[in-house]
């Protein structure tokens, strides 16, 4: 009877490892994200780009209101990051706009960008911002738009072991078989 009880909570346990979710930090869904709400034509817009794969090719495109405005391929980073200084059109129309990243798994769009008044003239300065220019000040987000669903997931890579559980589990089994060894002795000694 012993034995049996004490392979059967063996079992539980194990099941136990293989039902413990792995925790992540980082969020797994690509989104795109603006630096700015709202916009004259011409001005500059910084477009970042979270948690697309590795090395992704992300094409850029500006779309609204039967325009498109393609930026080219960017690669993502290492770690699934892009960060691209966008010059909008000086003759684009007042309009809602969204920048949408497209890669093989991926189809995403930014939040809103209201596109408003007319284009800034500007005679002088050092000319226009370019990617050798780094960020003025810290780059605030705004939340993602309504996404489509991937077009196919990629699982995210979950590490070897889960140490969490796996002690856990092992302080359950010392927990079990010291109250089994109390009361195989409280039996005993009855």
């Amino acid at each position: 009877m012993l034995v049996r009880v004490l392979c059967s909570v063996i079992i539980v346990l194990l099941f136990c490892l293989f039902i413990v979710p792995t925790a992540s930090a980082h969020s797994t869904v690509p989104r795109v994200e603006i630096s700015t709400e709202r916009l004259h034509p011409g001005e500059v817009i910084d477009v970042r780009g979270i948690s697309f794969g590795m090395d992704d090719s992300v094409t850029l495109t500006l779309i609204g209101s039967g325009v498109e405005v393609s930026f080219g391929e960017i690669i993502a980073s290492g770690e699934g990051e892009f960060t691209y200084i966008a010059v909008l059109p000086s003759d684009l129309v007042e309009g809602t706009y969204y920048f949408r990243a497209v890669t093989s798994h991926h189809y995403v769009l930014s939040p809103p960008l209201t596109v408003w008044g007319t284009a800034f003239i500007d005679g002088g300065g050092q000319g226009p911002r370019d990617e050798d220019d780094g960020l003025l000040a810290p780059m605030p987000t705004f939340p993602p738009a309504v996404m489509t669903a991937p077009v196919a997931q990629v699982p995210e890579a979950t590490p070897a072991s889960n140490w969490n559980a796996i002690i856990l589990a092992l302080a359950a089994l010392i927990v079990i078989g010291i109250a089994i060894g109390y009361s195989i002795k409280h039996k005993s000694s009855q």
